[in-house]
């Protein structure tokens, strides 16, 4: 079974004790935490698929999406930096990096005070070719947080933030 699988509780949950007595279907039929689980497992894959279609409308591969998403957020990086804050290998990362340039989705400059080192930057239309396939989802995720009551992103954002701690707990040594 895969990781996200599992983490989303794929075919362990069936496994799983079952505190209230009820069976896998009374639970899934009435909103219990199997929906809620479903949902997570759902929304993971169409995020998946997200960005596979991205990938394919950029021209960039799974590891390309991840460096220029970095550089987005968080301005121009040397290749050592992208390396350590994508849990990859310098050589790797180079690698990465030579195909974003060859490409035309990103260019190297001399750093401006470490003359050894180069800056990796974003094309300047990426962001914008970019956000015209993400913004639909921008706006989608927008109106439905809107359409909440202030308790009810309370409630959502506490969850969510259990669930990202999940994660996090997971991948700690």
């Amino acid at each position: 079974m895969n990781a996200r699988r599992a983490a989303a509780g794929g075919a362990a949950r069936d496994q799983r004790p079952d505190p209230a007595g009820k069976d896998a279907t009374a639970r899934r039929a009435g909103g219990g935490y199997d929906d809620i689980r479903d949902r997570l497992r759902t929304l993971t894959l169409r995020q998946q698929r997200f960005e596979r279609y991205l990938g394919r409308e950029m021209r960039v591969d799974a590891a390309g999406l991840a460096v220029m998403d970095h550089l987005v957020a968080n301005g121009p990086a040397t290749p050592t930096d992208l390396a350590r804050r994508l849990d990859a290998s310098t050589a790797a990362t180079t690698l990465v990096i030579d195909r974003l340039v060859a490409g035309g989705h990103a260019s190297r400059a001399p750093h401006p005070t470490d003359r050894r080192k180069v800056v990796v930057s974003p094309a300047e239309d990426w962001e914008a070719s970019a956000f015209e396939h993400v913004s639909p989802i921008v706006r989608g995720v927008n109106e439905a947080v809107e359409s909440l009551s202030e308790q009810e992103r309370a409630t959502v954002a506490a969850f969510l933030d259990r669930v990202v701690k999940a994660y996090d707990d997971a991948i700690r040594p």
